[in-house]
């Protein structure tokens, strides 16, 4: 499994940040491969790594690792970071520390096909605590620009999940 990034005119390269507006795409590919195991459970492969996907036992499942709705929270905050980390960088503010956490509720009747319900989220709040020294009025083009730039944040309001934002912003 690989990731790529290029341009109509070069090679792939690693992905590098851009300040300036680049009117020329750079398309990422990325992939996971999964590997059915049995009563609910999955391994996945992207790139040189690997993990397991399984149901609580509640669900029928094996309870040997997070399910995929817990991956995908999760994923949610790690992406979350990383696009923080980048966008406090350009913009030269100082992070002391910086957690997130991404809570959803969904109706199950939606996976179990009992209802005629969504099987996505319902309500998704994700809480963004930031330790900075600069005072929260002066943070807006931050939060602006993670609510722009990041992919997976993105993507779920895209798809209509009504997503709550909460931003908690300390001092170091």
């Amino acid at each position: 499994m690989t990731t790529t990034v290029s341009t109509a005119s070069e090679s792939p390269t690693a992905v590098s940040p851009v300040r300036a507006y680049d009117p020329t795409p750079r398309l990422a590919d990325f992939s996971a491969a999964g590997r059915w195991k049995g009563r609910l459970s999955t391994t996945v492969e992207a790139r040189r790594f690997g993990f397991t996907v399984a149901e609580p036992t509640s669900l029928g499942g094996t309870d040997e690792a997070a399910n995929p709705i817990e991956y995908l929270l999760g994923s949610l905050a790690g992406c979350v970071s990383v696009v923080v980390e980048t966008v406090a960088g350009e913009l030269d503010v100082p992070v002391a520390a910086f957690e997130s956490h991404a809570t959803g509720t969904l109706d199950i009747r939606g996976f179990l096909g009992t209802a005629d319900v969504s099987p996505h989220f319902q309500q998704l709040t994700l809480t963004l605590t930031l330790t900075t020294s600069v005072p929260e009025a002066e943070l807006a083009e931050l939060k602006d620009q993670v609510r722009r730039r990041c992919p997976l944040l993105n993507l779920l309001t895209d798809a209509g999940v009504d997503l709550r934002e909460v931003w908690v912003v300390r001092r170091p």
